[in-house]
């Protein structure tokens, strides 16, 4: 077994009596609170495992920028507002989103705002694609945040790839800002 096995920050988008049961189309406090503000601040936003045959790809070309073997998020568009279903989809309807932000860019309070708790992904590869994940880490390694959302939950949660230093900083943060997130959860 490898000595590197890394396990990302959790977060968690929708209280438990969203998750799992919203409608796909409609929008989610999520989308404006933490994906509007990543997406605007981002170095770069992916999206895996589409198939450009699938009505989710069709149904968001206008956004999407096809870019080796994945799609680019085309930032200088309205990627939410319309485009919903590509954020919430579930059931590996789609791959993961990752958005890769530089550190000092991103308003961690702010985006905690749209939290409901926070842990360690202690299986960062279920739910996600591979792929995605690889990416996400090799981003966290070049001082990155890499914000991944998952395949099989849509925005059920969301995980945090970064280096180790900030990675426990965060954390700590993370429970200063969200104190009551066991009662949220």
């Amino acid at each position: 077994m490898s000595a590197d096995y890394y396990m990302p920050l959790g977060f968690g988008l929708t209280s438990r009596d969203v998750r799992h049961y919203y409608d796909q189309n409609l929008p989610l406090a999520a989308h404006e609170l933490v994906i509007r503000p990543l997406l605007y601040n981002s170095e770069c936003a992916y999206v895996y495992g589409l198939d450009s045959g699938s009505e989710l790809y069709i149904n968001n070309r206008d956004i999407l920028i096809k870019e080796k073997g994945k799609f680019k998020f085309d930032v200088s568009q309205e990627c939410i507002k319309g485009h919903e279903l590509i954020w919430n989809v579930q059931r590996w309807t789609r791959g993961s989103i990752v958005i890769v932000c530089k550190p000092e860019r991103i308003d961690f309070k702010s985006i905690l705002s749209g939290c409901f708790y926070v842990g360690i992904a202690a299986t960062p590869n279920t739910g996600n694609t591979l792929a995605a994940t690889k990416f996400c880490k090799k981003e966290a390694a070049n001082g990155y945040l890499a914000f991944c959302f998952p395949a099989s939950n849509g925005l059920d949660s969301m995980q945090l790839y970064v280096d180790e230093p900030l990675k426990a900083s965060l954390l700590k943060e993370s429970f200063k800002y969200l104190p009551d997130f066991r009662n949220r959860r």
